[in-house]
């Protein structure tokens, strides 16, 4: 058996997610057996995820990203829209969008070939909420953004750089963080805090490990 074969047989089917986080839908739950079941098809070619994480990516992505959207769900009101910003995998863009029917979601990403599956992952799953933009996010219009998450994206710092012209004054911007992001805290530049107020919303920890996790926001002044 090639190797890259075994690979995508020791990809979770999604099943474990149900008694990791007994308030899923049932119609939430089958979405995300269908992501995680697609993002083991087109890894091989995509490298979507790391190869070390294939056999927990039940844990370690999807339902990481279920844990910090239960915290940063209530802080957006129903019928915004959120943008993820360089989504590549999916996650937490598409994985939030299958928990919250009643936002538009934007995943933004400049890599041709992850947004079209992306696009296919999306249709697989039954979602008619969002959008998929291919392109730099320095290219969105200016103060257009008023809601933004985002995980593996860069450093807080530069998070935060990036997106100081794209959020619009008042806007909130969620950063899916590990235990590394008290220092990431630390080593923002000075100048951009008069820019942003930062602080972390919430804690979690994900099924089968004993790392901490935590959502900062980041709010445009």
């Amino acid at each position: 058996m090639a190797t890259e074969d075994l690979k995508t047989e020791l990809m979770p089917d999604g099943s474990r997610l149900a008694a990791w986080i007994p308030t899923l839908k049932e119609v939430e739950l089958q979405a995300l057996k269908v992501y995680l079941r697609e993002l083991g098809r087109f890894n091989k070619n995509l490298n979507l995820i790391s190869a070390s994480t294939i056999p927990k990516a039940d844990a370690v992505h999807v339902a990481d990203a279920v844990l910090a959207w239960r915290i940063i769900s209530g802080l957006i009101p129903s019928g915004s829209t959120v943008s993820d910003f360089g989504s590549g995998n999916g996650i937490p863009g598409i994985i939030c969008a299958a928990l919250a029917p009643d936002l538009k979601f934007r995943v933004v990403d400049r890599d041709v070939r992850k947004l079209e599956f992306l696009k296919h992952a999306g249709a697989s799953m039954g979602l008619k909420n969002v959008a998929f933009i291919t392109r730099d996010i320095a290219d969105l219009e200016d103060e257009s953004v008023h809601f933004a998450v985002s995980r593996g994206f860069a450093p807080i710092g530069k998070s935060l750089l990036l997106s100081r012209k794209l959020m619009a004054p008042g806007g909130r911007f969620f950063m899916m963080k590990g235990e590394g992001w008290a220092r990431e805290v630390a080593d923002v530049p000075s100048p951009l805090f008069s820019v942003w107020n930062t602080q972390m919303v919430g804690q979690y920890s994900i099924p089968e490990s004993n790392a901490e996790f935590v959502v900062i926001e980041a709010r445009k002044k």
